[in-house]
């Protein structure tokens, strides 16, 4: 029994650290779009697709994705896009047909 919880307990220790470490590296560099950056956001005409689509005007490359807000499924986000200074660049998410369609998208953007 007391081997039991020991090992119980140092599991939940390893995860714990595991989690504090990976999750904030990412967290930390992801925000909204900021004033470099001119970002839209549409869904497409059958309801279950969104794009979110950014024109980069700083002087630094960033990558952004979509996330996609889906109703009564799973949401979704698009892959990270690279974009370079004074480029524009597309990235997608799609809702599970069986959910109820998008209800909303707004872009994630980290600089490079």
């Amino acid at each position: 029994m007391r081997s039991t919880l020991r090992a119980l307990a140092v599991g939940a220790l390893l995860f714990t650290g595991t989690a504090l470490h990976a999750a904030p590296a990412e967290a930390a560099a992801m925000r909204p779009p900021g004033s470099g950056e001119a970002c839209t956001c549409s869904v497409s005409q059958n309801g279950f697709e969104a794009t979110a689509v950014c024109k980069n005007d700083n002087h630094h490359p960033i990558e952004f994705r979509a996330v996609t807000i889906c109703g009564m499924s799973w949401d979704s986000t698009g892959d990270w896009v690279t974009v370079q200074p004074g480029k524009r660049r597309s990235s997608s998410g799609r809702c599970s047909q069986l959910g109820t369609g998008v209800g909303g998208v707004s872009a994630d953007v980290r600089d490079l």
